[in-house]
């Protein structure tokens, strides 16, 4: 056995008889069952209410009898976003974004139902989940229990020792970080297992997805604990490594991930819900109406060969509805696609944290890979109107041509109302995913070799210092 194996093992025995280490353990037992059982609990409670929800609402929809098609297209039905298995693990903007949207005849409505604000407790730090314990606490604990790794033997006047002995002052460090990861696996596995077994228990898990994001924590925790041991060795006592650790806590975890929404707000500012709504009304008052456009009567007269709109084969006011519908269409989409764009601009600039921080990136591919980050909620809002589009022009085809003579009086059967299709959420592929998300990636990919480095520079130094 090296010198340097033998205070690597020396460190396990150490922490394993400290008591402290022992609390640290059973406080992330703690925790990790509290969030587990806690987004467990949500998740379930969130599906079960999605899927009666649904069923309801189709038994009312195919139950309605005969009615005119618009005036069925107005009373409309919802689309409900699912949640994934993987919610359980990380929320994401879940609890901010509307989960259900109203889909109804001439409006493109937002999400609406918040779960943030039916909270009776606003948590200013995040949601209390499995990835806020990873991302929060774990790191924490690790600067706490690496602070001395290094530290406490140059205190001890055993560092100096162990060199003057012979040991590889460029192999005792990278030593000390697998003593360390093995202490990080002990504090961290209770956490990962507990969401994993959870997550699985939920639904249907995609196992690519799942084992990326475990992989992208591994990858945290291995910058943390190498940044840590580092700042151990170049640090000439244990207070003052244990102080710049704490510093860069609060700074990697607390302030980076503000300051980047800060940042995204200040590049790209949200516009107010009420001037949003107020445009888009605005731009749709400005649209032609079909109704009152007598070029528009003028062209259909002219395509169907006839002279007034009773001699039409289709009904008049089911054309006008329809059109009513396209020019809506290219409002909404101008403004929507504003506000993607906008969104867009602000999660690029949130990168900019990155420079202070690892955890920006990391939340990102965190949010992405559990499926609840935002790009999966804009698919879900852009698949929805799909849907309504598609739900409102069947219907409004059906009254062209089943309505002629009857319009707004002309009744469609239950059998329509049976064939419209159901909404249903598609989760874009993983390689869509990775897409969105594959800067942060490198971001992580660049922090590890940032910390890698710094782990030799401080190994550089520790050799000279015997010199």
């Amino acid at each position: 056995m090296t010198a340097a194996s033998a205070i690597a093992r020396k460190d396990w025995r150490e922490f394993v008889r400290d008591r402290r280490l022992l609390v640290m353990a059973a406080l992330m037992v703690l925790l990790s069952l509290a969030a587990v059982m806690t987004a467990y609990a949500r998740v379930a409670a969130y599906e079960a209410d999605r899927v009666a929800t649904e069923r309801r609402d189709r038994v009312t929809w195919e139950s309605q009898g005969e009615r005119n098609p618009h005036s069925v297209a107005h009373f409309a039905t919802w689309a409900l976003r699912p949640l994934t298995p993987l919610a359980v693990l990380e929320p994401g903007v879940t609890p901010y974004a509307g989960a259900a949207i109203w889909m109804e005849a001439h409006n493109q409505n937002g999400a609406r139902a918040r779960a943030i604000d039916d909270a009776a407790i606003a948590f200013d730090l995040g949601t209390f989940s499995v990835a806020w314990v990873l991302q929060t606490i774990v790191p924490l604990l690790i600067f706490v229990i690496a602070a001395g790794l290094v530290a406490r033997e140059r205190e001890r006047g055993t560092l100096a020792l162990l060199l003057i002995g012979g040991a590889d002052a460029r192999g005792l460090l990278p030593r000390k970080l697998g003593g360390l990861a093995r202490i990080a696996l002990l504090l961290a596995a209770p956490v990962l297992a507990a969401g994993i077994a959870a997550a699985l228990l939920a639904g249907a898990v995609d196992p690519l997805r799942l084992a990326l994001w475990t992989l992208a924590y591994i990858l945290f925790f291995g910058i943390v604990a190498t940044a840590a041991v580092a700042v151990s060795a170049l640090a000439r006592t244990v207070s003052g490594a244990m102080l710049i650790l704490i510093g860069l806590w609060c700074v990697a975890v607390l302030l980076a991930p503000r300051a980047g929404v800060a940042i995204a707000q200040a590049t790209a500012p949200t516009p107010a819900p009420d001037a949003f709504w107020s445009a888009l009304r605005t731009d749709l008052a400005k649209a032609p109406d079909p109704f009152e456009d007598k070029a528009f009567e003028a062209a259909v007269l002219q395509r169907y060969g006839v002279g007034k709109v009773e001699d039409l084969p289709v009904s008049f006011a089911g054309l006008q509805l329809d059109e009513s519908e396209k020019h809506g269409a290219v409002v909404f989409d101008r403004h929507f696609g504003r506000l993607a764009a906008i969104h867009a601009e602000q999660r690029a600039a949130m990168r900019w944290a990155s420079l202070l921080s690892p955890v920006p990136a990391l939340e990102n591919v965190s949010t992405a890979l559990a499926g609840t980050d935002g790009p999966h909620q804009l698919a879900f809002q852009n698949q929805a109107e799909a849907h309504r589009r598609a739900m409102i022009g069947a219907l409004n085809r059906d009254m062209v041509e089943h309505g002629a003579g009857e319009d707004f009086d002309y009744k469609a059967g239950s059998a329509l109302w049976r064939a419209t299709d159901e909404f249903r959420f598609h989760m874009p592929n993983v390689g869509a995913t990775l897409r969105t998300i594959w800067l942060d990636l490198a971001i992580l990919g660049a922090w590890a070799l940032a910390t890698a480095l710094l782990l030799r520079l401080a190994s550089h130094r520790l050799a000279r210092s015997i010199v």
